[in-house]
């Protein structure tokens, strides 16, 4: 059986996995660096479809740490993630006991990073 932890990290990843899907399509790629994009809340409830708000940049930034995911305000989990830092239009949170997991499965990295 899953601990908590375990289950909003493999919703977070699975959110982040979409969300590469979403920072490849051809239009965002292209779009300016500027230009704010509509990527899905990473937060590790299941049944969240809402979207933030972020530029490729604030985007990449966030993606430096396997651990870190853009989620809505308010949409933090505390006991299973802290706040990195907290803007008007998203917050970053890092997962803490699960970070194993998150790492694991981030599309970034190779089988032996």
């Amino acid at each position: 059986m899953r601990s908590r932890s375990e289950t909003l990290a493999a919703n977070q990843a699975l959110f982040r996995a979409i969300n590469e899907r979403v920072a490849a399509f051809p239009e965002n790629r292209e779009a300016p660096e500027a230009e704010p994009l509509m990527f899905y809340c990473e937060c590790g409830d299941a049944d969240c479809f809402e979207r933030v708000r972020l530029t490729r940049a604030e985007y990449e930034a966030i993606r430096e740490d396997a651990a870190h995911f853009a989620v809505i305000p308010g949409h933090v989990f505390p006991g299973a993630e802290h706040v990195v830092e907290a803007f008007e239009r998203y917050t970053v949170v890092e997962m803490d006991e699960a970070r194993e997991i998150v790492e694991r499965s981030d599309p970034r990295r190779g089988p032996d990073s």
